[in-house]
Order: C-alpha cells, then structure tokens, then sequence
C-alpha cells in the first residue's frame, strides 16, 4: 500500500457546453501532468463528458445559470471523478442497461453514453443531498 498523497483538482463551471469543454479539458491535463496515462485517461474523458452533457440536457427546466462541480483526486490506484450538481434528482445507476448487441436501427436511443461509463469504470456510486446529485466514477490507474 502506497502513502503517496492524492492530488486534487477542482472545478466549478456553469451549465453551458462551452465550459464544460474548457473543465473537461483542464481535468484531462491535470490527469495527464501528474502520470496518469492509458485507458485511465480516456475513460475519465469519456465519463466527464457523458455524465456532465447528461446534466446540461437533461437537468435543469429553465434556462438560468447553474453551478456544476468537477472535481478529480489522483490516488495512488484509481482516479475518483466527482460531479455534483443542482438539477432535477437523476441516478444514473437506476438507467436500464443499454441492449447494444442489437443492429443500431432497431435499439432505442439514448443511455450508451452511461451504459459504457458504468462497463468501464471501476465502481460508481450516486447520492442525493441538500437538493443535489452527486456522482462518484472510481477508475482504475
């Protein structure tokens, strides 16, 4: 067992897709610069812009400005991404699995982008606080 501390990044964007780009891009090179590299890399990509695209669609009724939090701590053995937000109560572990062995034209759109962040994540875990989601992806270094 390694006593190599975590390293921390953190960051709060508003609910446009502009500044997800930029959070997610910040994220990735964050991830990159302290010696992650691999699938690791791309599953956290992957996984922040699924789930936080999910929140800019699917969560808010108006068109106000939002808080979104992203955070990433670099363990010695796994990532943890955190994304935490205000919008309407959504747990994406309760999302059917996507049936994907089916040709694309008879499969019902919608859920891929969970289904392959829940196949390649290591654990994920959802909570509802204080009027906010908060999602935890752990991923393997």
């Amino acid at each position: 067992m390694s006593t190599e501390p975590s390293k921390v990044f953190e960051r709060r964007f508003q609910n446009r897709l502009a500044d997800l780009n930029h959070a997610t891009e910040e994220a990735v090179r964050f991830i990159e610069e302290n010696g992650v590299n691999g699938a690791a890399v791309h599953v956290a990509n992957l996984a922040i812009e699924e789930m936080a695209t999910n929140i800019l669609k699917y969560g808010y009724d108006d068109a106000n400005a939002h808080e979104i939090l992203l955070g990433v701590e670099i363990l010695p053995e796994r990532l943890l991404l955190i994304l935490e937000d205000d919008g309407h109560e959504f747990n994406p572990l309760k999302v059917p699995d996507s049936v994907v062995d089916l040709p694309a034209e008879m499969r019902v759109p919608g859920g891929l982008g969970i289904h392959l962040v829940r196949r390649f994540a290591e654990e994920m875990r959802y909570e509802r606080r204080d009027c906010r989601n908060r999602l935890t992806i752990a991923i393997r270094r």
